[in-house]
């Protein structure tokens, strides 16, 4: 093919990309379905700008709660904290119950304002940040490439040197969409595509175990959470074993780009 003809077929295939929002990324290294992908189960999906959405889904248990009351507990807690933060860090952008199927979603500011309010573990930033933030990388890991997993029982000590990466850590049982490339998870998850990740799926009697044993369990603590008898006392775990029960995904940030970054890319690979 001659060169006009190649900086033709370059610049109508940057023109759709722009228009239909694929990345440099997909074009040039090869894509894969991960930008058309859409949560099916509970997913914390982390942006460029530090900004969040979570998307619950879950079955809404009548005999605890009704919809109306589950919707206004979700709407004071929200604003609430809003009120707290004096700023709308927290917005509940959908709400919906069909057939007890319950699907909400929240957009958060910040990590900070998902871990406060939440309360739970959450970090997304440079590997040098995650350990001056005290996080131990005490798992074994699985190395991925294109959204599959290459290589299995990655000791810590290879990751660890790779502080050219971000990294995103959550202790929640929930799916994760990273900004990047994933390139290493924990032991305990799994890769979905080339941006997002799971934890491990059970065994389906470990899962319905799991189900029985607690309600539904939503973002604040405010909302629903079966209690524990009273005599009943969990252990207290150790740094190491809690740190195991983390969700580590390790990714290369995706490059911010433009449509003349695109443009060359796809000139730069014709010739």
């Amino acid at each position: 093919m001659r060169r006009a003809e190649i900086g033709i077929c370059a610049a109508a295939a940057a023109a759709a990309c722009i228009l239909t929002g694929c990345s440099m990324l997909d074009q040039v290294v090869g894509a894969d379905d991960w930008k058309s992908w859409k949560p099916a189960v509970t997913t914390l999906q982390v942006y460029q700008d530090g900004s969040l959405t979570e998307t619950i889904l879950d079955t809404l248990n009548q005999s605890y709660y009704d919809a109306d009351e589950l919707q206004d507990m979700v709407a004071r807690s929200v604003r609430l904290y809003n009120e707290d933060a004096g700023k709308a860090a927290l917005n509940v952008t959908e709400y919906t119950v069909e057939q007890q199927d319950l699907k909400l979603v929240i957009q958060y500011a910040s990590g900070e304002d998902y871990r406060s309010y939440n309360q739970l573990v959450f970090f997304d930033g440079s590997m040098l940040e995650a350990e001056m933030e005290g996080f131990l990388f005490a798992n074994s890991f699985r190395r991925v490439e294109r959204g599959k997993v290459v290589q299995e029982d990655v000791p810590n000590a290879e990751v660890l040197a790779r502080k050219e990466y971000r990294v995103t850590i959550t202790d929640a049982g929930h799916a994760v969409q990273v900004p990047g490339k994933i390139c290493y998870v924990s032991g305990n998850a799994e890769p979905v595509n080339s941006h997002a990740a799971q934890p491990l799926k059970e065994k389906p009697e470990k899962q319905a175990e799991k189900e029985t044993d607690a309600g539904l369990l939503l973002p604040s603590n405010a909302v629903y959470r079966k209690p524990e008898p009273a005599t009943e006392k969990k252990p207290e775990l150790s740094g190491e074993e809690k740190d195991r029960s983390y969700i580590y995904v390790l990714y290369e940030k995706d490059p911010e780009e433009t449509g003349r970054d695109v443009l060359q890319a796809l000139v730069n690979k014709k010739e």
